[in-house]
């Protein structure tokens, strides 16, 4: 039945990158459907082989910041408001349970970090069917993304997201036809994802971007020099022939404006936002103005686009420090890990990171998957350097500890009764 459960978090993490392109009506989007019937499926599992792996401190540390959201009801200005949005946070603790249950093992980490490659392959095929219909998420730079519930902002560093994430399972050593056709499909979801950014014109996932090409392009180090020149020049060949065609599009030539937002903007508003956002931080600096009330403190009503200055500004000082011993339990995991693991892991988070400083991205099931997985590929690391560890019973003997053997043997000789004797 395990194994069932793990095939449908399979479904669901294949779900996240394109959450928003399904909608059912009184429910949501298809990825919530699967996650319920996913969390009800894994209780069932739970219940009926008594099996469940202990958690550690990192779901302890998410199960505090959770309940942190909860207690901030008591001191919301829209109790109602806040109450629907810790329903949110239930659910992800739920998610973040469940991966640390069922990713216990290499190869089930590696079949979660295809399935999401495999989802943004959807995600941006939807995209680029929007461009084709002319279905503009944003008319005024032509920006598109997969539906109209999916921002350009949040989908573009989705994609981002991706592109370390292929490079590292592209480098994976496979015999096997799937193999094969798999490390094809992670080499040239790099060439999709630069197109499934320029349609989503995002800025951010253009910076986000960077860090994932560089240990793409460091990885290929690993292979041999005929492959390395191989797929070098069969991506810059693949760029130069669509170039032409994605400069004429308004979302790419969003992307030349980078630099002087970053120097002389204001990052299309969003430096008003945390400006307001800190100063009713100053008027709540210890408890916050409560879980999804950063609306509510800002003269437009908009969200922070920032996940640090929303978790501050809403979960004041003690929210953030739950959020923050969250992260450096993942960095953590990230740096006890192998090289070759733990830049990738660390690649990971960083690109997650760029994304978050702009997007409100903290109660995004992207934000969770990621933590998750590298928090499960630290605890492996950990085990296998525990089993290197000699143990006791492998040391050498000597001859203290066989005199120390030899005195126990004969006090228990002397206390116990032999076998056959009467007393």
């Amino acid at each position: 039945m395990r194994s069932i459960v793990f095939a449908l978090s399979l479904v669901f993490i294949f779900f996240i990158p394109w959450e928003g392109v399904v909608q059912l009506p009184g429910v949501g989007t298809g990825a919530k459907l699967v996650g319920f019937v996913l969390a009800a499926l894994w209780v069932a599992t739970v219940v009926i082989t008594n099996r469940l792996r202990k958690p550690g401190p990192f779901q302890i540390a998410v199960a505090a910041f959770v309940l942190w959201n909860a207690l901030s009801v008591f001191w919301s200005a829209d109790p109602e408001t806040t109450i629907v949005h810790v329903q949110t946070w239930v659910q992800l603790l739920g998610m973040v349970l469940i991966m640390w249950d069922l990713f216990t093992t290499r190869a089930a980490i590696s079949a979660g970090l295809q399935a999401f490659v495999l989802g943004q392959y959807v995600a941006i095929g939807t995209a680029a069917s929007n461009f084709f219909s002319g279905n503009v998420f944003y008319p005024h730079y032509q920006r598109f993304s997969p539906s109209d519930h999916s921002n350009p902002d949040g989908y573009g560093n989705m994609v981002a997201l991706g592109i370390p994430v292929a490079w590292y399972l592209a480098n994976r050593k496979s015999t096997t036809r799937i193999g094969t056709l798999l490390r094809f499909v992670n080499y040239a979801y790099i060439f999709v994802a630069f197109l499934g950014i320029t349609l989503s014109g995002t800025r951010s996932a253009l910076l986000a971007a960077i860090p994932g090409v560089a240990f793409g392009l460091a990885s290929l180090t690993r292979l041999r020099l005929w492959a390395r020149i191989t797929i070098f020049m069969v991506m810059m060949l693949a760029v130069l022939i669509a170039l032409p065609y994605v400069q004429t599009m308004r979302s790419f030539q969003r992307f030349s404006t980078t630099a002087n937002e970053i120097t002389e903007g204001d990052l299309n508003g969003r430096t008003v936002h945390w400006m307001q956002g800190l100063e009713a931080f100053v008027d709540h600096p210890l408890l916050g103005v409560g879980a999804d009330m950063y609306r509510s403190i800002t003269s437009r009503g908009n969200l922070a686009h920032n996940s640090f200055i929303s978790v501050l500004v809403e979960l004041g000082l003690i929210g953030f420090a739950l959020f923050g011993i969250i992260l450096t339990l993942t960095v953590l995991s990230a740096l006890e890990q192998p090289k070759w693991d733990r830049n990738f892991w660390l690649t990971v988070f960083m690109v997650w990171g760029i994304g978050a400083s702009s997007l409100t991205y903290e109660y995004r099931r992207a934000t969770w998957l990621v933590l998750c997985l590298i928090v499960a590929s630290g605890s492996l690391a950990a085990q296998n350097e525990e089993a290197k560890q000699p143990s006791k019973r492998d040391e050498p003997e000597t001859q203290a500890t066989r005199s120390a053997k030899r005195s126990k043997w004969a006090r228990d000789a002397t206390e116990k009764p032999q076998l056959g004797y009467v007393k």
